[in-house]
C-alpha cells in the first residue's frame, strides 16, 4: 500500500503544479480582485501540499475496521445535520449555525474530541464568515448573533 500511496502522491503533486502553471498563465489577479486563475492555483496548491504529504507519509490513513462496525449511523448524522443545517441557516445565522454543524461532524461523525471539535468549529466557522462576509462581500444570513458593524 505504501507504493500506492507513494505513486498517488507523486500523480497529485505532479497534476497540482501542471493545474498551478495554467492558473498562473491565467492571470490569478490579486485577493481583492481575484483573476480566472485565482481558483485554479488555490486547488493547485492544496492538490500539490496534499500529494507531498501523501508521498511522504505513506500508509497513515489506514484504519483497521471491524467487520461489526457500521458506518451507516455516521452517514445518517452527516445526512440529517446537513439537512437542519439548511433548515435553521436563515433563522440562527451563518456563524452558530456552521458552528454547530462542524461541531456535529466533527465530534459524532469523524469521532473527534471535544476539544478539537470545538476549537475546530470555532475557527473554521469564524474564518469562513471573515474571509466570505468582511473580504468578500458575501451576504451571510446575520440570524440572532450581533455582529460588530461592517461585517
Amino acid at each position: 500500500m505504501d507504493r500506492v500511496d507513494r505513486v498517488a502522491g507523486a500523480a497529485a503533486l505532479l497534476g497540482g503544479l501542471l493545474l498551478a502553471y495554467t492558473g498562473w498563465k491565467l492571470d490569478p489577479g490579486t485577493s481583492r480582485l481575484p483573476g480566472p486563475g485565482f481558483f485554479p492555483l488555490l486547488i493547485a496548491l492544496s492538490m500539490g501540499g496534499l500529494g507531498v504529504w501523501l508521498f511522504l507519509h505513506p500508509g497513515l490513513s489506514e484504519k483497521s475496521l471491524r467487520p461489526a462496525d457500521s458506518r451507516w449511523i455516521p452517514f445518517f448524522i452527516a445526512l440529517f445535520s446537513l439537512i437542519a443545517y439548511a433548515a435553521i441557516l436563515s433563522g440562527l445565522g451563518y456563524l452558530l449555525t456552521t458552528f454547530g454543524l462542524l461541531v456535529i461532524q466533527l465530534r459524532w461523525v469523524e469521532k473527534r474530541s471535544w476539544i478539537t471539535s470545538l476549537v475546530t468549529a470555532a475557527l473554521a466557522a469564524g474564518i469562513s464568515l471573515l474571509l466570505f462576509r468582511v473580504l468578500l462581500k458575501v451576504p451571510l444570513p446575520v440570524g440572532i448573533l450581533p455582529l460588530p458593524k461592517g461585517w
